[in-house]
């Protein structure tokens, strides 16, 4: 699981404000979407693309000004697509306070050169915490109904 792994950090600046002048929602939809692409894709060993985005908890607003952090983990695969949980993390530079403000569930799907789904590797859990992972996510899936 640690394989495909991603991290993607940005300073939020200004034009990505919303009415209230924190982060607008949409712009950490975009992060939170590059970041489980980066994860899929590294676990498909090529293409993917974003099948859903099945949930995202907004905690707390990002200021202007704060590093957000998106890492994201591929928890479980099916067939062809890939359970991916995106944790957000906003930093204050100045105040050197780190809070985790999101999370997002979001699912990819391996493509071939054709668009056509493709198979992905089987995913191994190693530790512990990568464990609970994939049996959470094992049992999302379940509740979901999905099998792909």
């Amino acid at each position: 699981m640690s394989f495909s792994r991603s991290e993607l950090t940005q300073v939020v600046m200004p034009h990505m404000q919303n009415v209230l002048g924190d982060l607008f929602g949409g712009q950490l939809m975009a992060l939170v979407d590059q970041a489980a692409a980066v994860a899929a894709i590294r676990h498909a060993g090529g293409p993917a693309v974003t099948a859903s985005i099945d949930r995202v908890d907004f905690r707390e607003p990002i200021p202007i000004g704060a590093l957000v952090t998106c890492t994201a983990s591929v928890d479980y695969v099916g067939n062809s697509s890939m359970d991916i949980t995106v944790e957000v993390y906003a930093e204050i530079v100045s105040t050197g306070v780190t809070r985790h403000t999101h999370t997002a569930h979001v699912v990819f799907v391996a493509i071939d050169e054709h668009r056509r789904p493709k198979r992905v590797p089987r995913l191994v859990p190693e530790t512990e915490e990568e464990q609970a992972r994939f049996e959470r996510a094992r049992r999302y899936r379940e509740g979901q109904g999905r099998s792909t």
